[in-house]
């Protein structure tokens, strides 16, 4: 065991290792804390998303309907 950890601290790609492990180690932490179904996330930002999303898809689709009224009149 001591000559693994010390092959990763005296290596070549010791700080890359090291600093790879350690970012790691946050991203995780901070995805169990505020990622999807995290400790800390606020469910009003989640309701709020869900309208703005909503609302996103009813401007397509009324744009989408536009668009196609406008191309049916365009026939030659």
């Amino acid at each position: 065991m001591s000559d693994i950890l010390e092959s990763l601290f005296a290596g070549r790609f010791s700080g890359v290792i090291i600093m790879v492990l350690v970012s790691a180690a946050v991203i995780f932490f901070l995805r169990a804390l505020y990622g999807p179904k995290g400790f800390f996330r606020d469910p009003r930002w989640d309701e709020s998303n869900r309208r703005i999303r909503m609302q996103e898809a009813e401007d397509r689709e009324r744009r989408l309907k536009e668009w196609q009224k406008k191309g049916d009149g365009d026939e030659y």
